[in-house]
C-alpha cells in the first residue's frame, strides 16, 4: 500500500505563510501571480491576497490521480498581460517538475521579464525541477491529498486505502455524496 499525506486547510494556510515569508525575504518583487490550475490556483490566490497582487491562472494538463500523462498540453494561458512583468508562478506540488518547467517557459515566451516558481510541496525524490520557493520538501514518495482533492482521492482509492486516509465519519459522508452524483 502506498504512503499518503492528507492536508487540512490549516496546514495549507501555514504552508502559504511560509512561502510568502520566503518570497519577501528573498527580495523578489513579483507584479503578478499566476496559478497553475487546479490546485495551484488556490495557493496562488492566497499568496496574491497576502501580497496584494493581481492573480490569474493557466492550465497545463499532465497528471491524473497519482500518475503522469504522456504529454503536456497548455490548455489555458493567462488572460492578463504577462509582457514586462515579474511573475510568481504557483502550483500545489512539483512531482516531476515538468508542469512548472513548461509553464515557466511559456510565460517567458509571452514576454515575462522574470519568472520564479513556488509550490507547497517539492518532491525531491522525483522532480527534475527545483522550485525557487517551497514550503515542504519530500525525500520519499508519498501521495499527497489536498483538501480540494478529497472526493477525487476517495473515488480513486481502494476501499482499504480510503480507510487509512479518511476518518470513519468522513467515509460515510463521501459514500453518500458519491451515490447522489452518479
Amino acid at each position: 500500500m502506498a504512503d499518503y499525506h492528507r492536508y487540512r486547510w490549516e496546514d495549507i494556510e501555514n504552508g502559504v505563510h511560509k512561502l510568502v515569508r520566503e518570497i519577501l525575504e528573498s527580495g523578489y518583487q513579483p507584479s503578478i501571480v499566476i496559478g497553475i490550475s487546479k490546485g495551484g490556483v488556490i495557493i496562488a490566490s492566497l499568496i496574491a491576497d497576502m501580497l496584494n497582487l493581481p492573480v490569474d491562472l493557466m492550465q497545463v494538463m499532465h497528471w491524473g490521480f497519482g500518475k503522469a500523462g504522456d504529454q503536456l498540453v497548455i490548455k489555458y494561458r493567462p488572460s492578463l498581460s504577462i509582457a514586462d512583468n515579474y511573475v510568481l508562478l504557483v502550483d500545489d506540488v512539483a512531482d516531476t517538475g515538468m508542469t512548472l518547467m513548461t509553464a515557466k517557459d511559456e510565460l517567458l515566451r509571452l514576454g515575462a521579464r522574470g519568472v520564479r516558481t513556488a509550490v507547497l510541496d517539492y518532491k525531491a525524490v522525483s522532480s527534475r525541477y527545483v522550485p525557487d520557493y517551497y514550503a515542504y520538501k519530500w525525500t520519499r514518495w508519498v501521495y499527497i491529498i489536498y483538501p480540494w482533492e478529497n472526493f477525487e482521492a476517495f473515488r480513486n482509492l481502494s476501499p482499504d486505502e480510503a480507510k487509512t486516509v479518511f476518518a470513519a465519519h468522513e467515509l460515510i459522508k463521501m459514500r453518500e455524496f458519491v451515490r447522489t452524483v452518479r
